[in-house]
């Protein structure tokens, strides 16, 4: 993969901001919340067999291409108030400016790693909006296969995608709340 659209970076870096913030240690409850999570409640919806409609399925594109840009702006602000705590010295402040340095770096992945969630669910509902209405079949001798490809395949994941989106999002904005009271 070409490096100038290789995300692995940004994937890695979000991951790595869900460790407990005491410790240091991987946090199993910040994994399971963000990915386990909606994982099990996409696949039980699917299994219910609620999928994804074609109007929400439209408004899912709109709040994609909604908060890409809106987080496009955050990230614009992470990054300024980053070059702001270049300028602040003295050492009463010290250990609050060495917090806000590492919340900033922790928001810049969770921000970017959002804007790539983003784009992922645009990509997954255009999938979505291709493939047949129809349930497709398989047959391999005499058995027969049939799978509804939006049920079981695409609607899930569509599904996880937005769960994990709003999470991060939600984290997202209690870490800029953060940021933003710490007084130095």
């Amino acid at each position: 993969m070409s490096s100038k659209i290789n995300i692995w970076s940004i994937v890695t870096g979000h991951i790595t901001t869900l460790n407990d913030a005491s410790s240091g240690r991987v946090s199993v409850i910040d994994y399971f919340t963000f990915y386990g999570i909606p994982l099990a409640l996409a696949f039980f919806l699917s299994f219910l067999g609620i999928k994804v409609t074609g109007d929400a399925n439209s408004l899912l594109v709109n709040f994609g291409a909604i908060f890409t840009a809106l987080l496009l702006s955050v990230l614009v602000l992470v990054y300024d108030q980053g070059e702001k705590l270049r300028d602040v010295s003295g050492e009463k402040s010290k250990h609050n400016i060495e917090l806000k340095k590492k919340l900033l770096e922790q928001l810049y992945f969770n921000i970017c790693y959002a804007i790539v969630v983003s784009v992922i669910l645009v990509f997954f509902c255009l999938v979505y909006t291709f493939l047949p209405d129809d349930v497709f079949s398989v047959s391999i001798s005499k058995l027969t296969f049939n799978a509804d490809l939006k049920l079981y395949l695409v609607s899930p994941v569509i599904l996880m995608v937005v769960m994990n989106l709003l999470l991060t999002i939600l984290m997202v904005v209690k870490r800029m709340h953060t940021l933003l009271t710490i007084k130095i």
